[in-house]
């Protein structure tokens, strides 16, 4: 956001950085229709390579690279995305913007400030393990499970009564969803409906706890009901907190 409301979604690189892996590319898309043109501007993978340099421990060349880079900006050289008539000073194109920061290696910015990277040892260093951090003393408590079904044979309403003549006794069903808005009860006939249904499911005690064996047990009858159930995802509070997400109009 911050490099689209600088001038260009192009200016950017950013880093994706694991415990054993990283990887470092420029924020935008392929950008397959500026392919080929020599229009595009390289800041991105450029800067996303810089990042990767200070990450793999070679900083000064990371430095040499970027200051470079911000000598050329300064110097009006730019791609069309940034060109400004009252600014810049020559519109180029992809390879023409290298070779400007290729020939201002080991030169610095004048009026931007330059940028100076610290060394932290010779190379990156990542764990030899994947570390399973502890969790706190939270407690977590299962309270429902959202049944998601590939369903396209009638109406909210419908789906409604025939999940509700399966459903268990010590669970019911609280709302149906469809594309992140509540259809059921009460929806808007006007909403338009896909073929993918999130059906929540509670306790019939409102606000108690239910156990694995309810879910499975609700499951089996949704199936047994001919549903196509695709997915599930288990609701649960954390230290009476609700950690699960409303749909619009719960």
């Amino acid at each position: 956001m911050a490099a689209q409301i600088a001038g260009s979604v192009g200016l950017a690189g950013s880093a994706n950085s694991g415990e054993h892996i990283s990887m470092f590319e420029a924020i935008h898309g392929s950008a397959p229709r500026r392919a080929g043109q020599n229009l595009a501007n390289p800041s991105g993978l450029l800067l996303g390579a810089v990042m990767m340099l200070v990450h793999i421990g070679q900083a000064p060349i990371a430095e040499r690279v970027h200051n470079a880079w911000l000598r050329t900006i300064e110097d009006g050289v730019h791609t069309y995305d940034i060109f400004d008539e009252g600014v810049s000073k020559q519109k180029v194109g992809t390879k023409e913007f290298g070779q400007a920061v290729v020939e201002r290696l080991g030169k610095k910015p004048k009026t931007l400030k330059a940028v100076a990277y610290k060394q932290n040892g010779d190379q990156a260093t990542f764990a030899e393990e994947t570390i399973v951090k502890e969790r706190s003393d939270t407690h977590k408590e299962l309270v429902g499970v959202d049944v998601f079904l590939d369903w396209l044979k009638g109406s909210p309403d419908d789906l409604g009564n025939a999940l509700n003549k399966i459903t268990p006794g010590d669970l019911k069903l609280e709302m149906i969803s469809n594309r992140g808005v509540k259809v059921w009860p009460g929806g808007k006939s006007e909403t338009f409906c896909s073929d993918h249904w999130r059906c929540r499911f509670m306790s019939e005690n409102k606000g108690a706890s239910i156990k694995h064996e309810q879910i499975i047990d609700l499951l089996s009858r949704v199936a047994s009901a001919g549903f196509d159930f695709i997915k599930t995802e288990n609701l649960c509070n954390f230290d009476g907190e609700r950690g699960y997400s409303l749909d619009q109009g719960e």
